[in-house]
């Protein structure tokens, strides 16, 4: 399959009915294990999980699992998790520090440079044990943005010829310094594109996140459309849906975040408009002295969310201080049911930058702190051990045991019926609307590469 090249395209998509049968077929299952995770460029986890000698976490895409590993050089390298003997699973563990494998099986032991190191018993191998043949099937495996891809096809583009202009777009949030604070599965009853679906249009958010309407700007949104099925969307922070009335007052939502940077929400009644302008000028003023360096992004980024809906299962959401990895994944071989990871990165004080800061500035500043300015600041996690890996069924969202955040719980809360309903004699497809073009452009390129 010949890949698009990676460029923007038209905004102007035609709109068709998406019918549930990829929603719903075994069949269809079928092919995107072939069409779709066989050849695409995936995120399989965090860099940080590798940065020693030794280190290795293994990322399950059923039926496929796949060791990352940092080899004894420093070497960064992925392989089947598979033992070459008789195919079981080499490890079972899901995150830790190996010098070699050993498959619990018949004992066969790899390097982790997937080097056969060790055969129990060699000479009962009357036909030879021919090391190289049987050493671990190596896939490619790329380091990006403090995330870790890898791709099982040998001869596709690279992942910088996959991710376009992309790529350069997020670099300036500086995501490779930035650390894992949470680590999150939720087991969902419904097929993994319609989690997908649900985060590639904001015409729902008016209806199940009223809360958002206190902080973003949706309606205002720009959406942006990629070859190769990428899409992008700008939304406004620090403001109030525009169109409502505006409120005379700064809403309850905004008043921890203005805190935290020092500012008087009593300063803008009448004039709330004006916060989101003086919270990006705020953060720079703030940054050095609190140790954020906010010199390659805009003025924008400062105050505003971005997110890269990113072909064929990841969705990354950006803040200047905070880096969401929304990924889904397929579970066993029900097409009804899937897995939702969530991590959260975030970027950690720099004390030299603090220190070069002037002394003025820092005693002027003390008492602020840009990290709760988030608009999570629930969320926040100063603790620099890596966050125990959560996982759950949807019913702990429900039922309120869990929290992946309350916007995410909203949308869980929504999915299981939407999967119902696909499953109805009545229901004809999807009839999408103008604000629903990134679904589209989703669906188009998911067909392309099914059908080419």
């Amino acid at each position: 399959m010949s890949l698009q090249p990676l460029e923007a395209v038209e905004s102007d998509i035609p709109l068709k009915r998406i019918t549930s049968e990829r929603y719903l077929s075994q069949t269809y299952m079928e092919l995107e294990r072939e069409k779709i995770w066989g050849k695409m460029w995936l995120v399989a986890g965090v860099g940080s999980d590798v940065n020693q000698p030794g280190d290795f976490f293994v990322f399950d895409l059923d039926p496929e699992s796949i060791i990352v590993c940092r080899t004894e050089n420093a070497e960064l390298k992925a392989f089947y998790n598979v033992c070459q003997h008789r195919g079981n699973k080499l490890v079972t563990q899901t995150l830790g520090c190996l010098e070699r494998f050993t498959c619990p099986y018949h004992g066969w032991a790899f390097e982790n440079d997937g080097a056969l190191r060790e055969v129990p018993e060699e000479h009962r191998f009357s036909a030879g044990v021919p090391r190289e043949e049987l050493s671990l099937k190596a896939i490619r495996v790329e380091a990006w943005a403090g995330l870790i891809w890898v791709c099982m096809e040998p001869d596709g583009p690279s992942l910088s010829e996959y991710l376009g202009p992309i790529k350069e777009m997020i670099e300036p949030f500086r995501t490779g310094k930035m650390a894992l604070v949470e680590d999150q599965t939720c087991r969902l009853n419904c097929n993994w594109k319609a989690v997908i679906d649900n985060f590639s249009e904001l015409y729902h958010v008016e209806h199940i996140h009223p809360q958002h309407e206190c902080i973003f700007d949706c309606p205002t949104s720009t959406q942006e459309f990629f070859s190769g099925g990428h899409t992008r969307v700008l939304i406004e922070g620090f403001t109030v849906n525009t169109n409502l009335e505006i409120p005379e007052e700064v809403p309850r939502m905004q008043w921890p975040q203005l805190e935290a940077l020092g500012m008087d929400k009593d300063d803008y009644r009448g004039r709330i408009l004006d916060v989101r302008k003086d919270v990006q000028t705020k953060k720079r003023q703030l940054g050095d002295a609190l140790g954020y360096d906010y010199d390659l992004l805009s003025d924008e980024q400062l105050s505003d969310i971005v997110q890269y809906n990113l072909f064929p299962n990841s969705v990354l959401v950006l803040q200047a201080e905070e880096f969401w990895i929304l990924r889904a994944r397929p579970r066993g071989g029900d097409p009804n049911t899937c897995y939702w990871d969530k991590f959260v990165m975030r970027m950690l004080p720099d004390d030299q930058l603090k220190l070069r800061a002037s002394d003025k500035q820092c005693e002027m500043n003390k008492t602020a702190d840009i990290r709760l300015a988030s608009f999570n600041p629930d969320q926040l996690n100063t603790d620099t051990e890596r966050p125990l890996h959560d996982e759950f069924d949807q019913e702990a969202i429900i039922s309120g045991e869990k929290t992946m955040t309350i916007t995410v719980d909203q949308d869980i809360h929504l999915l299981r019926d939407v999967q119902k309903g696909m499953k109805s004699r009545g229901f004809m497809g999807s009839w999408l609307n103008d604000d629903e073009a990134r679904v589209q452009h989703y669906h188009d390129y998911l067909e392309y590469c099914i059908h080419n």
